[in-house]
């Protein structure tokens, strides 16, 4: 072993582990200070970087539950103002019905009795202009979908939600398959004439009715009579042949269901006599004995629309889709022409968007419309019922009800009502939806991300955060390691003085 005084290699080694250790000792009171196992890109690259990927993660999804929160409070406030608006359209219809009991009433009564619908429809009025959350109009239309074309056979949109592509607009086309029907039976007395006293039963979705056909009644009171219980049968009568107005006895009546669609049904049972005739085209026509019944339904519109889930009653759509849910009305009487062009409607960009979950893409958000809800809005669209001759004219805007109106409680109570029961259910399918969404969207929306939060939280603690208890071991060590190089270098420093006793 040789001496050196120049260069002392033992004093340098024990340097060399003692800035090891010093650094071992000031990297581990560093993380014990933050907490953090991972301080700097240096500590571990690829755990910053995965860290950093879940951290943004976390925070955005916070910033979801927050969304998610905020679009219930959002639909919370709507619901409350729909809820007030079922109580005054319920109040108003009591009001219909008390003016449709002439028999005890008098003129000032229902004179009180308009009062409260005009004041009732104010309040609607009202509480349409003025429901908002923060600076957003929620049920005066800001915040429905804007149609800006439609094709002049869709008489009706009602859309809840919609999905847009980060596209301005969205246009969706119908094409028809199959043309909606009433239920139909053609019905012609044998030779143009009954022998005898008739019974037919005549059955529609409203209730029967028994007619009864005696000797000389024509085709045409058979039309009037027909036509005189289709309010409690929901059939009318009209001149499948002939002319209206001057039927001739052989003449041949049909009787239909006043609306459109496969819940609508018809029967003629012959319940007395012989001398009946009946069928389901003209071409069949043939005897329906005492006891022969006959049945029909109608036919729903046959429509598809490329990619959604469809179903149909009568000549309205009902579409429930990841990018539509609405319901469509179609005019009556759509029918299918070869090679004609698709139906068409378009709406622009617009309704209410919540940004539910982290991406931009829509499978991570959702868009609603709420509709108008003023009295111009709610209501039964004018509708006709029947056809050629037999045409009556049912519906109306809410707004028809007041005072002077042509449904106000004194010009027609009646149709009052229907007004009402359409306006009741577009409240109550509004509300349906929005319930819906609040409670299976939102709130299980805030739930699963609540979930997603926790699980990546403890994945970026695993990666980033510090394990104390390994930490405190490793900077014990290093706290013994340096002391004991300390020691170790002061030993060294003195192996040159050794040389002295060389020179002595």
């Amino acid at each position: 072993m040789g001496l050196r005084i120049n260069t002392n290699i033992s004093a340098v080694t024990a340097l060399r582990h003692l800035r090891q250790s010093d650094k071992a000792q000031a990297r581990s009171l560093e993380r014990l200070s933050t907490g953090l196992r991972i301080n700097r890109a240096a500590d571990d690259p690829s755990g910053l970087v995965i860290s950093e990927i879940l951290r943004s993660q976390i925070g955005s999804l916070h910033q979801a539950i927050e969304n998610s929160e905020f679009a219930s409070n959002l639909i919370g406030t709507a619901d409350a103002a729909l809820s007030e608006v079922s109580d005054l359209l319920i109040s108003v219809r009591e009001s219909a019905i008390f003016a449709l009991n002439t028999g005890g009433t008098s003129p000032e009564q229902i004179a009180a009795e308009q009062d409260a619908v005009d004041a009732a429809i104010a309040s609607i009025n009202r509480i349409s202009a003025t429901t908002r959350f923060g600076s957003t109009n929620l049920l005066n239309g800001s915040s429905a979908f804007n149609v800006t074309s439609k094709s002049t056979e869709v008489t009706e949109l009602r859309f809840r939600s919609m999905s847009f592509n980060s596209q301005a607009s969205a246009t969706f086309e119908i094409a028809v398959t199959e043309q909606a029907e009433r239920a139909r039976i053609n019905f012609q007395l044998e030779g143009g004439s009954a022998s005898g006293d008739q019974i037919v039963r005549v059955a529609g979705t409203l209730g029967s009715q028994d007619i009864l056909i005696t000797s000389g009644v024509t085709t045409q009171d058979v039309v009037d009579m027909v036509n005189a219980v289709r309010g409690t049968t929901g059939i009318f009568a009209v001149l499948a042949s002939g002319t209206d107005g001057s039927p001739a006895a052989t003449d041949v009546v049909a009787l239909m269901s006043e609306e459109y669609g496969s819940a609508e049904r018809i029967s003629l049972e012959t319940v007395e006599g012989d001398s009946i005739e009946a069928g389901l085209t003209l071409g069949a026509i043939s005897d329906l004995d005492e006891g022969g019944k006959m049945n029909d339904t109608g036919l729903d519109i046959g429509v598809s629309i490329a990619g959604a889930n469809v179903s149909t009653r009568g000549n309205t759509i009902t579409v429930n889709s990841s990018f539509l849910n609405a319901d469509i009305k179609i005019a009556d009487g759509t029918g299918v022409t070869p090679g004609s062009d698709p139906l068409l409607f378009t709406v622009a960009d617009s309704g209410l968007r919540f940004q539910l979950n982290i991406e931009p893409v829509e499978t991570d958000s959702i868009t609603l419309g709420l509709p108008n809800i003023s009295a111009g809005y709610l209501g039964d669209p004018v509708r006709t019922l029947g056809s050629g001759t037999e045409v009556r004219t049912i519906g109306g805007a809410l707004n028809s009800l007041i005072s002077g109106g042509a449904n106000d409680l004194v010009n027609n109570a009646t149709n009052a009502v229907e007004i009402l029961d359409a306006a009741i259910d577009d409240i109550n399918s509004l509300r349906g939806f929005l319930g819906a969404f609040a409670s299976q969207t939102l709130d299980s929306n805030i739930r699963s991300l609540g979930i997603a939060v926790e699980n990546l939280t403890a994945s970026e603690s695993e990666i980033r955060d510090l394990d104390f208890a390994e930490e405190v071991a490793k900077f014990t060590r290093a706290q013994i390691l340096f002391s004991a190089g300390t020691s170790v270098l002061a030993s060294a420093n003195l192996i040159p003085q050794n040389v002295l006793r060389l020179l002595q």
